[in-house]
């Protein structure tokens, strides 16, 4: 349409892939110097009051030029990459200029929402809300068109540098920068936002041909921070945002010496591959040694505990994630390296939504967890510090068996919550390795409580279910016993009861009768597996993994509105409803590897 707004998305590097651009960096840009003003009469204001105000104004502007650029964009690195420092330990980034294929998997998946059904109208729409929406974020002292669509390049990165190495938080190192396709605008644009708060000082330093803009806080207004610099300086095609150290380390990659060097982050990006919305890296090893060392500060003065030693051997590296839209869903991928603490990869095809109720809402499970727990016991009871405890727990289990009689049959594990109209269900679900160590260890724990249970008015009754004994136990009687401890401050449930049941198959723990049954003639019956719903996010995530979480957002949706209350139902109806209808499920599945752990989280949308 001719009166949406033209967007330009700026021009990819010419290398491919998250490497260092090879030709030679663009020629840093100097913003204009910015007289020092006084601190004026306006003691509210503050410099972290106008550093959010940009960054919000930046992020509203960017997500609008990110759909708008919807139809149109090209595939190409992020600049922000290329001129983060290379010692960053934490990094993000947003593709809002929507890269290669990204432009018509999010149309897909946007069809669902209000407002989004006509693709071709988006930009018109656009166009009429976006002066309102930046307004708004800038408290009406800016516009889109005029002051941030000419400079905005759709790319937004963030980054963070080494942990300090004391309890300084001026010390504190992050940098913000923004894609521009007018450098000399985008400098132009930050020093009329700062320039317009009289509360605060500038001053400006050139450092390697580029000029940085220092800004001041008013005296007293950031404690904590008092010692720290902000600045921000137009280099090369970004503008970057945060403490004086942080913009001279952007300055210094000059494009090419940046994080896309590191060899560390190579690993990490390389290892989720494909056109993406948004990328997260995090170096875990430096954030927990940092994070260590500071604790150690903390706690040498506070006479702390140090952390277990045995956590050192479940730490990754590193991890990624990215995020994408993909056949009509927002999906995030996962990566970290294996570690050894963790085993051997076993991935397989989960059991358990073959035996839950096709009502299941959530479901959370994981493979495995007998061989599991065993192992994390060895690697607990191997510390000093920790074997002590193991030898507790280990003793007070003996009464069954031990540590391994209680958990060693245990192979798959979940937690399922189920909706049947306005009654809410669940429990444990268990398939087990060794079908008659589990009846064995429940038939003890069931005679324990006939034997201990009945002079605090437990009752343990059987009942026959299709060819199943389901033992109900009943803890009703509890009630005056919780009573009279609390004088009638806290009562216990008038009908609590939970009952169990145990096949060759599957465990199971619930509360009430009607999960343990439900879980029974799911065996043979529907079940969740069986729901289209379910099976179809399952192909996309994944089908042989090590864990599994569900969540059906639409049937917990539905039952949370017939909680709505009545003088709010309408606000919702008008504002929420429609936009939270679009989604459907959640779904998200862990697969480890011999060297790096996979992991998928898809939100999918109605229709898709």
């Amino acid at each position: 349409p001719a009166d949406a707004p033209s967007f330009a998305p700026p021009a990819p590097p010419p290398a491919a892939g998250y490497a260092a651009p090879e030709a030679p960096a663009p020629q840093p840009v100097a913003t204009m110097p910015v007289e020092a003003a006084a601190t004026g009469s306006r003691p509210g204001r503050s410099m972290l009051k106008w550093l959010v105000a940009a960054v919000v104004v930046l992020l509203v502007a960017g997500t609008v030029a990110g759909a708008t650029l919807l139809l149109t964009s090209d595939s190409g690195d992020p600049a922000v990459l290329a001129w983060s420092p290379a010692d960053s330990v934490a990094y993000s980034e947003l593709r809002l200029d929507l890269p290669g294929s990204q432009s018509a998997e999010l149309a897909k998946v946007m069809k669902a929402f209000p407002g989004f059904e006509d693709q071709a109208a988006f930009p018109v729409k656009l166009s009429e809300t976006l002066d309102l929406l930046v307004g708004k974020a800038s408290d009406g002292k800016m516009s889109w068109k005029n002051d941030i669509e000419p400079w905005f390049g759709g790319q937004v990165g963030g980054s963070v540098g080494p942990i300090p190495a004391k309890a300084d938080a001026s010390a504190t190192r992050f940098v913000l920068l923004v894609s521009t396709k007018d450098a000399a605008k985008a400098g132009a644009w930050m020093d009329g936002l700062v320039k317009a708060d009289t509360a605060v000082t500038t001053t400006t330093e050139t450092y390697n041909g580029t000029t940085i803009t220092v800004i001041t806080p008013p005296d007293g207004s950031i404690k904590d921070f008092a010692n720290m610099q902000a600045a921000y300086a137009t280099v090369g095609p970004v503008l970057a945002l945060g403490d004086v150290t942080s913009i001279k380390a952007v300055i210094d990659t000059k494009g090419t010496t940046g994080l896309a060097t590191n060899a560390q982050f190579k690993e990490a990006s390389t290892s989720v591959s494909g056109d993406r919305l948004g990328f997260f890296y995090a170096d875990v090893k430096a954030i927990a040694a940092g994070a260590e060392s500071l604790a150690g500060q903390a706690g040498a003065a506070a006479s702390m505990p140090s952390l277990p030693a045995f956590l050192n051997d479940w730490t990754a590296p590193w991890v990624a994630a990215a995020f994408r839209a993909s056949n009509g869903a927002f999906v995030v991928d996962t990566r970290s390296p294996h570690v050894a603490a963790a085993g051997a990869p076993k991935n397989s095809e989960s059991r358990l939504p073959g035996l839950v109720p096709p009502t299941t809402v959530v479901l959370a499970e994981g493979h495995n967890v007998g061989e599991s727990l065993a192992r994390l016991k060895e690697q607990l009871a191997s510390d000093p510090d920790l074997k002590d405890a193991v030898k507790q727990i280990d003793d007070a289990l003996a009464i069954v068996g031990g540590f391994d009689a209680a958990t060693g049959w245990m192979d798959e594990v979940g937690v399922a919550i189920t909706r049947d109209g306005d009654t809410i269900g669940g429990g444990l679900v268990v398939t087990p390795t060794d079908a008659a160590a589990a009846e064995k260890l429940l038939n003890q724990l069931k005679a324990f409580v006939q034997l201990g249970g009945a002079q605090a008015g437990i009752t343990v009754e059987d009942e026959e279910y299709n060819g199943t004994t389901i033992t109900v136990i009943d803890l009703s009687g509890l009630g005056g016993l919780v009573g009279g401890m609390t004088d009638g401050a806290v009562s216990a449930p008038s009908d609590l009861k939970i009952a169990y049941a145990a096949t060759d198959e599957v465990v199971v723990l619930g509360y009430g009768t009607d999960f343990v049954k439900g879980v029974l003639d799911a065996r043979t019956g529907d079940s969740l597996a069986k729901s289209q719903r379910f099976a179809t996010a399952l192909v996309q995530a994944g089908t042989s993994h090590a864990s599994l979480f569900w969540l059906d957002i639409a049937g917990v949706r539905d039952f949370a509105e017939g909680m709505v209350p009545s003088d709010m139902k309408g606000d919702y109806d008008t504002n929420a409803k429609p936009y939270l209808q679009a989604f459907d499920s959640l779904i998200s599945t862990q697969v480890p590897g011999e060297k790096i752990d996979s992991g998928t989280l898809i939100i999918r949308v109605t229709g898709s």
